[in-house]
Order: C-alpha cells, then sequence, then structure tokens
C-alpha cells in the first residue's frame, strides 16, 4: 500500500483586517515608488541645470572654454551617480509591490490592483530583477545613466569644437 501524498496546503481567505493592511501597505509603497521619481526628476533637472552652467561659464571665458567643458562632465557624473542611489533605493519598493497584487489577484481572485504588473507587462519588465545590486538597479539602469551619457558626450563634443569656434 503506498502513503499518500500530503497535500498542499490551500491559502487561508484573508480577513477583512489583512486586506485592509495589505491595500494600506500597497498603496503606501506606491506613494514612495512616485516619491522617488518625483525627487529622481529634481536630480535630473539639477544636472541639466548644471551642464547649462557650464556653458554659460564657457561663453564667459571662451579662452577656457575647453577645459571649462572638461571638468564640467564632473557635473553629470555627479548626479548620474546621486540619481543611480536614489533608483536603487526605489527598485527596493518594487518585488514587494508584485508580491502583494500577486496575493490579490490569486489568493482572492482580484482584478486590481495592477499598478505595477500591468507596467512591468507594457514595457516587457519582469517582476523579479535578473541582475541585482546597486550597479544594474541605479548606475547601469537605463533609465538613469542615458541622460547623462548624453550630457557628458555633448560637453566633450562641446571641448573638441570650442577653440574652433572661439578663435
Amino acid at each position: 500500500m503506498s502513503n499518500p501524498l500530503p497535500t498542499e496546503p490551500q491559502p487561508q481567505p484573508l480577513s477583512d483586517f489583512e486586506l485592509d493592511l495589505l491595500k494600506e501597505e500597497y498603496f503606501f509603497l506606491q506613494n514612495t515608488i512616485e516619491d522617488y521619481n518625483k525627487q529622481i526628476w529634481v536630480i535630473k533637472a539639477l544636472g541639466i541645470t548644471g551642464t547649462g552652467g557650464v556653458l554659460a561659464l564657457m561663453l564667459q571665458q571662451k579662452p577656457n572654454a575647453s577645459a571649462i567643458a572638461l571638468i564640467g562632465c564632473s557635473i553629470p557624473i555627479f548626479f548620474w551617480i546621486l540619481e543611480s542611489q536614489w533608483k536603487h533605493f526605489q527598485r527596493g519598493f518594487y518585488p514587494r509591490v508584485a508580491e502583494i497584487e500577486l496575493i490579490l489577484t490569486s489568493t482572492c481572485g482580484f482584478n486590481s490592483p495592477g499598478i505595477y504588473s500591468s507596467w512591468s507587462h507594457s514595457l516587457k519588465r519582469r517582476p523579479q530583477i535578473k541582475r541585482k545590486g546597486y550597479l544594474w538597479d541605479g548606475l547601469l539602469n537605463s533609465t538613469v545613466f542615458v541622460s547623462y551619457v548624453l550630457e557628458i558626450i555633448f560637453l566633450l563634443l562641446i571641448a573638441a569644437i570650442a577653440p574652433i569656434i572661439w578663435k
């Protein structure tokens, strides 16, 4: 005679109290993620403003324009590192948001909330990140580095052509 396989424990329905806690946690996390986004836009704006300041200084100091542009490349680098830290911290909230959405859709049979899963599906992103850590979540995250790399390229290009333009 064979022993019957133990059955998987079936998830118990959540109490109203647990549902309320999940709902509060979910929207708290969404607000926190959104607050990080607001700060990230401020950081980007400050970085672009700094680059604009470098250009203004270059126009004032035409004989030293190339050196100013090269030194000015440190501004986007600084803001790139700053923003990458914020993005890394922000991405720490994503797995829990995905987990809450999974609990509410699979355990409770709800169709929503699905803010994160819908966003992930639309942008073809996985809820579970393949590469983890500051390097991938922040510094090499394409939503972070593209604008700063473009600023650096622009400043290097200006540094190269400034002596030709301002003879």
